[in-house]
């Protein structure tokens, strides 16, 4: 007998389409083709690196990447940097390039040396790069704000034997060490004194023929980028050729959609010595026969009017860039231009679609990885489902994951939490805050911290999901919710104790920063005399001066109406004109946390006030005596 004969079409029909509608809601449910197409994804660019490092055979560097493109590849006519209205060449760049390394190995400069590079984001930068690449000599990017005893500090950990600079910088040189500054145009009436200065002229009275690239491999050190020391002098990241070649491999999503993503062409005008624009800007563009489009510096009124002269169509953001953008006034420039993608790290959930709208910037690339940093979480998308997430990953990924954990975290210990039993940690359950980790599969390619040893193991845990394993913190507290979604929470150490509860200040931060008049904030533990734990201080910029009073009297019921618990609201209010953030926009919490709260010092404008029960008061001598004695009720 014919069963489905007598079943009948109708009712085949309808067992059909439930059968398509339940597999589409648990596709949708469980993310499983997104899982799928991340996972084929990922491997086709594992592929494409080692495909890459084949072919650059005993030369795995930036460098050879720049002569492939010319010499086998056919884009030596393609513009590789735009500057200032000004472009330079495949060709160009690799010729400069070449005439600066038999420079630099003309002053003994040799596979396996360092060189301090202490220069702003220029052509003169770029070229120094590759020069040093292809000799094999490591590029130790100095911060160009650094002075005195802390750039003394960073030359000294580098073991460097000659300083580059440019010439808006040379006169700042305090070490006792061969330097030169490189001056081809970009620095026009910069004093450069009695420092020996190098121009294009000179570069042209030397022959590069006969220097081939240094022999050299994936584990070999090719740049030190420091950290940014706020927590001690910075210390120096030990970058290998590794790093730069898994950067410069094109993303899947690029490389199968080339008339979409293509030209790529990536402004930045972050500094070049910091890791986003080293690795995501100049690395991530010559890998993807692209240019890269640099900014002198970051300015908020100059920005989209570069992005659309220098015919950009990805820009790079980092930590608050965003914010500073949304504040500054209408620009014609605003959707006049052909940027398509924004990658970069920390743009707020609160901020995301307010900029993604003003902008017209339809994706955002949003990942989550530090310089010397082994877990990663990436969320790239045009929807707004994503905003303010750091990473996703379906069952199907979690289930195969094998690098990137999170583990339960132990406040008390302020260590990842191990079973009493076992002696392991314990992945956290999904909606559970807990530390990042990433597994370490070879303790030669780890990035170290030169020179520092004790830094470099204090952030490893070996032992963790059995015997001899060995993982690298990230010192990051994260959350991954029911749905798949991964939110930063908070840095280890940022969440402090109030009335026997853990409060977390990024947590709060975010429901202060959604509040409308605020534009930015910080929030951190502040210890009082007479009170045990920290009370909460929020240090907060307004979008404008008028908003104060509405914003103050409002701000107790504002967080309570956010769900935050009576504990955790700030005892301490400084409405500040300026967060103070270093040249890659890191919020610097230890300037806000230096300052007192004595009402009868001056603190340059800052305006302070107090949680008196449930409304916040200006804070004045007689309150802040009460404070100070132990007798206020906060």
């Amino acid at each position: 007998m014919d069963v489905f004969s007598e079943v009948g079409a109708p009712a085949v029909a309808m067992a059909s389409a439930l059968t398509v509608a339940a597999g589409a809601y648990l596709n949708a449910k469980l993310a499983i083709s997104t899982d799928l197409r991340t996972i084929a994804g990922d491997k086709a660019a594992f592929k494409r690196l080692n495909d890459r490092i084949a072919a650059l055979d005993d030369s795995p560097t930036i460098y050879k990447i720049l002569e492939r493109a010319v010499e086998l590849e056919g884009r030596g006519t393609t513009d590789a940097l735009w500057f200032e209205h000004k472009t330079w060449s495949y060709r160009q760049i690799k010729d400069l390039a070449d005439r600066m390394a038999a420079l630099l190995k003309s002053r003994d400069i040799n596979t396996g040396d360092t060189v301090a590079v202490f220069t702003s984001n220029s052509p003169e930068m770029v070229v120094t790069l590759y020069a040093l690449s292809k000799l094999g000599a490591v590029a130790a990017m100095i911060n160009t704000s650094l002075r005195d005893d802390t750039f003394i500090h960073c030359v000294n950990v580098s073991s460097s034997k000659l300083i580059v600079s440019t010439a808006d910088l040379s006169q700042h040189i305090c070490v006792d060490l061969p330097h030169f500054t490189y001056n081809m145009g970009s620095f026009e009436g910069a004093e450069t004194g009695s420092t020996e200065l190098v121009t294009s002229e000179t570069l042209q009275q030397l022959s590069p023929s006969g220097m081939t690239a240094a022999k050299c491999t994936t584990k070999d050190i090719c740049a030190l980028i420091y950290t940014s020391g706020t927590t001690g002098k910075p210390k120096a990241c030990g970058i290998r050729n590794m790093l730069a070649m898994i950067t410069s491999t094109p993303l899947s999503v690029d490389a199968n959609n080339p008339d979409k993503y293509h030209p790529f062409r990536v402004y930045s005008p972050l500094p070049l010595f910091h890791g986003t624009a080293f690795f995501i800007g100049l690395c991530t563009a010559i890998g993807n026969g692209g240019t890269l489009c640099l900014g002198r510096k970051f300015s908020a009124s100059r920005f989209w009017k570069e992005v659309h002269d220098s015919g950009a169509t990805r820009i790079l953001y980092i930590g608050e860039l965003c914010r500073y953008l949304l504040a500054a006034p209408p620009s014609p420039y605003d959707q006049d231009h052909k940027c398509i993608v924004a990658s970069g790290n920390g743009l707020r959930g609160e901020i995301w679609e307010k900029f993604r709208n003003r902008f017209n910037v339809p994706e955002i690339r949003e990942f989550y990885r530090s310089t010397e940093g082994i877990a990663k979480f990436d969320n790239h998308g045009v929807g707004a489902w994503g905003a303010g997430k750091i990473g996703f990953s379906g069952p199907i990924r979690r289930f195969v994951e094998d690098v990137t954990f999170i583990v339960k975290y132990d406040t008390d210990t302020e260590m990842p939490y191990r079973d009493p039993v076992t002696g392991f940690c314990v992945k956290a359950a999904l909606g559970e805050e807990g530390e990042a980790i990433g597994r370490v599969r070879d303790r030669d390619t780890l990035i170290e911290y030169l020179g520092n040893e004790a830094a470099t193991e204090e952030k490893l845990l070996r032992d963790v999901f059995q015997k001899g394993d060995l993982f690298q913190r990230t010192g990051d507290l994260v959350v991954q919710d029911e749905s798949g979604w991964v939110r930063f929470q908070d840095r280890v150490g940022d969440t402090f104790r109030w009335k026997g509860e853990n409060v977390s200040a990024g947590e709060i931060r975010d429901h202060i920063c959604r509040i409308e008049g605020v534009h930015d904030a910080v929030v951190y533990g502040v210890k009082l005399s007479g009170y045990d734990g920290q009370a909460g201080a929020a240090g907060i910029t307004l979008e404008s001066p008028s908003v104060e009073t509405e914003l103050m009297s409002s701000l107790y019921k504002e967080l309570k109406k956010k769900g935050v618990p009576s504990y955790a609201l700030p005892r301490l209010v400084r409405l500040t004109e300026k967060v103070a953030t270093g040249v890659t926009f890191k919020q610097a919490k230890g300037d806000l946390s230096k300052k007192g709260w004595n009402p009868r010092q001056d603190w340059g404008g800052d305006v302070l006030y107090w949680l008196d029960g449930t409304k916040y008061q200006k804070l004045e001598e007689q309150s802040w005596a009460q404070i100070e004695s132990g007798k206020a009720k906060i």
